[in-house]
């Protein structure tokens, strides 16, 4: 496990809390947000300074993923700055909150990051108030069909703080991922980050790529026979990486699944990905490329099968002897004879 320092303004008696944190930033950020933000600053005026993602995660019985999440978050608003070695390894945290303020004296709203731009991790994009972000909230819950829990709340809103999708392409995002018959936090943000990592900003870009690969899909099911159904997750997963990772053509794939039906007469994802990889590896690219390679898969398999037939021949041991002719005829008067 591993332990940072904490360090900033010391303080006894009490645990301050600034009126600029409690006016302008609060308001604006995730509860579990402030809930870190808040215990760090009770961490400092005591005697426990060191610290860790995961004693923090345990405090409040969230993943370290979520507490990282928060503390990018404040980094990005300026209130602390997160310190690390040689290795990326978290070494320290240093409050800021004084800094920020004097940054930019004559605003109100809460800085981002110095820098931003579309290659940054973070997207710049506007707070959302309170009645914003319950409302977003709200529909997720709808979508979804429950209650969200804490944790939950928060990957939604890191959606929005982190990622810099805005309320209606988070909504899209949820909407899109329960069409598909997946309610899984875990997958909505897996498909965030693939929207973020292809730099989706809005929902008319969403809904068009969405639109295009779902009839990839679709289309690779149909070569496997598959009908009446969405793909699930794991296929989703092999089809993203034949066609974004590998960037194999419909045809291609097609071809694969093919192959795969012929040779084990069932669709299996598995199968066809081995296929896939084979012709990845050979640089085969498009249709025409496989005749070659085709050819070549012949010839040593007929030159397999002729040695193995070579090595199953029967041998006899009486090859070494000269065959005799016999005259059977004469042979039979003799013995009547005698």
């Amino acid at each position: 496990m591993t332990h940072f320092q904490l360090h900033g303004p010391a303080h006894t008696g009490h645990t301050p809390v600034s009126d600029i944190f409690l006016d302008e930033y609060m308001p604006a950020a995730n509860g579990e947000y402030v809930k870190v933000y808040l215990y760090l600053l009770r961490c400092l005026k005591s005697d426990m300074q060191e610290l860790s993602i995961s004693l923090i995660a345990d405090k409040f019985d969230h993943t370290e993923s979520d507490v990282q999440r928060a503390l990018k978050y404040w980094e990005k608003m300026h209130l602390l700055k997160l310190e690390y070695d040689e290795s990326k390894a978290l070494t320290g945290i240093c409050l800021t909150e004084n800094e920020a303020k004097a940054a930019n004296p004559e605003t109100d709203a809460p800085l981002v990051p110095e820098g931003s731009s579309e290659s940054s991790p973070f997207t710049s994009v506007s707070p959302l108030s309170q009645d914003e972000a319950k409302q977003l909230l709200f529909i997720c819950e709808q979508y979804l069909g429950k209650t969200l829990s804490s944790t939950e709340v928060s990957r939604i809103m890191y959606f929005h703080d982190t990622l810099g999708f805005s309320a209606d392409l988070i909504e899209y995002l949820v909407e899109y991922c329960v069409s598909k018959q997946h309610k899984s936090l875990r997958y909505i943000e897996s498909v965030a980050l693939g929207w973020h990592k292809s730099g989706y900003t809005t929902v008319s870009q969403a809904k068009q790529q969405t639109s295009t690969y779902s009839k990839a899909y679709f289309s690779i099911l149909k070569a496997f026979g598959i009908s009446g159904r969405n793909p699930v997750e794991g296929e989703i997963a092999y089809m993203n990486k034949w066609m974004k990772e590998w960037g194999f053509s419909q045809e291609l794939i097609a071809e694969a699944c093919s192959r795969t039906m012929t040779a084990i007469h069932q669709p299996s994802f598995e199968y066809a990905d081995r296929i896939l990889g084979r012709w990845k590896e050979r640089g085969v690219v498009r249709l025409s490329d496989l005749e070659a390679l085709d050819q070549q898969h012949q010839a040593a398999k007929n030159h397999s099968e002729e040695v193995q037939a070579k090595k199953a021949a029967p041998s006899s041991r009486f090859h070494n002897f000269r065959e005799r002719s016999y005259n059977f005829q004469e042979l039979e008067k003799q013995l009547i004879n005698h």
